[in-house]
């Protein structure tokens, strides 16, 4: 396999896609305007659209990242992240078509997106398959090393397999230490190209390293560093030049990029006022009268939590208990007697988390992140588990990804809360866009389940 297979797919993949969206969208036109005669294409203004489809596309697709296969480690990751991106692309000119009042059919969005959607399937597949072949008769097969042993190389060579083209022309070999590690590459490399060389960075002396470089320089090689230091490696970690010096930038999170920041505070607003929209304007009323009638209090129930950067806010939620003085200091358990007979309800089928996404709207949440705590919890959490308080490097969420695994509700056992804090840690680390939206996915059929 060509050492840059992956460079190259990205090149045919991008030539393809633009070709098929403008092969759908002039088919699209065909169908939905063969018989009205009135219709042209450049004076009914669909030029314009043409135009603004190609550039959302190719600003959407950089920014996605689709192109860089290599930052995807299975095929199933790389499909969906596809799919959210020509979806990402629907919503955009249908606010396009809104904004200049459905000047656009909507018969033939659909007509466009559905066949941009099956020729890009289509197209890829022929691009793989031609490309495979014309590999198979000019290339050799190449082979890619591994030194080191544990879980981090582990996670190295398990991503590798899945995103391999084809076996039948990519190898791996596995060097366990850095022994005699030049001599054992000149052995390998005199039957099979070694084209890439992974190396846990631990491994590493500065002369060994002088080496490697040297060598990987000299045969043509690219050397891959490891990092397998596991509070850090699981971090999106940017490397950048500082006069003659690389330095390695650990950042809190994802979202301290300015567009993360912006493309999940976009997902916020659009989702939270979808809701009180479509939800709330109907079901506050109802709730409200049930709950004034069931129990003696107030409607809402406003308690201050931690927020972003350890700040306190008031938490809004539908009032579930009876109206008591401990409820900023006592956590609700099973069974608890201040639950209503409505709150039982409520909580069970997370209602009364609802009024939240007023929350949401006004910034002080996000729709996904980690839950937030009383006061109280978060100093004695923060005493208990170590790096705790990084779970508040980002907005607190309605739901999260600790939320979706089942650990929802109480917390009455150290187990539960080292799992929700790690998960939470790790949803902190490792934000997406594409991670928000399988969360609320997978909250929205969760929501009647019981929870550990």
């Amino acid at each position: 396999m060509d050492k840059n297979h992956k460079y190259f797919l990205g090149l045919y993949y991008r030539f393809i896609d633009l070709i098929t969206l403008n092969v759908a969208f002039f088919i699209a036109e065909f169908l939905r305007f063969r018989e009205v005669e009135e219709h042209s294409f450049l004076e009914s203004k669909y030029l314009t659209l043409l135009i603004v489809i190609n550039l959302s596309w190719v600003v959407l697709s950089h920014s996605q990242k689709i192109y860089s296969t290599y930052l995807f480690a299975s095929r199933r990751r790389y499909f969906l992240r596809v799919l959210l991106v020509v979806l990402l692309q629907l919503l955009i000119t249908i606010g396009l078509n809104g904004l200049i009042k459905t000047f656009y059919s909507r018969l033939f969005l659909l007509y466009t997106f559905i066949g941009f959607a099956v020729l890009m399937t289509v197209g890829r597949l022929l691009t793989n398959l031609v490309y495979k072949a014309y590999i198979a008769k000019r290339i050799k097969k190449n082979l890619v090393v591994i030194v080191g042993k544990g879980f981090s190389i582990s996670d190295v060579k398990s991503s590798l397999l899945e995103s391999i083209i084809d076996d039948d022309y990519q190898q791996i070999e596995e060097i366990s230490d850095t022994q005699n590690l030049i001599k054992k590459l000149e052995e390998l490399r005199s039957s099979t190209p070694i084209t890439e060389l992974y190396i846990k960075i631990s491994l590493i002396d500065e002369s060994l390293m002088e080496d490697l470089s040297n060598y990987c320089d000299n045969n043509f090689i690219r050397l891959r560093l490891v990092l397998d230091w596991q509070r850090v490696s699981s971090k999106v970690i940017e490397a950048r030049n500082i006069s003659h010096t690389t330095v390695l930038n650990i950042p809190l999170t994802p979202l301290d990029d300015p567009y993360n920041t912006l493309l999940k505070r976009s997902f916020d607003v659009l989702f939270s006022s979808f809701i009180m929209i479509a939800v709330l304007s109907w079901l506050f009323p109802i709730l409200a009268i049930i709950i004034k009638f069931t129990s003696k209090g107030p409607v809402f129930f406003k308690q201050k939590r931690t927020g972003l950067g350890n700040k306190e806010f008031n938490c809004w939620k539908f009032r579930s208990m009876t109206v008591n003085k401990d409820s900023d200091k006592v956590q609700a358990t099973k069974g608890d007697k201040r639950i209503t007979k409505v709150g039982h309800f409520l909580r069970r089928s997370s209602l009364d988390e609802f009024p939240q996404f007023i929350n949401v709207f006004l910034g002080d949440m996000s729709v996904v992140g980690p839950r937030p705590h009383m006061l109280k919890h978060t100093e004695e959490y923060s005493q208990l588990i170590g790096n705790f308080m990084n779970r508040h490097a980002i907005k607190p969420g309605i739901t999260g990804l600790a939320q979706v695994k089942g650990y929802r509700g109480e917390i009455d056992d150290s187990y539960l809360l080292t799992n929700r804090v790690r998960l939470d840690r790790f949803y902190v680390n490792n934000w997406s866009l594409y991670l928000d939206m399988k969360i609320v996915f997978y909250t929205m059929f969760g929501m009647f389940k019981d929870h550990k």
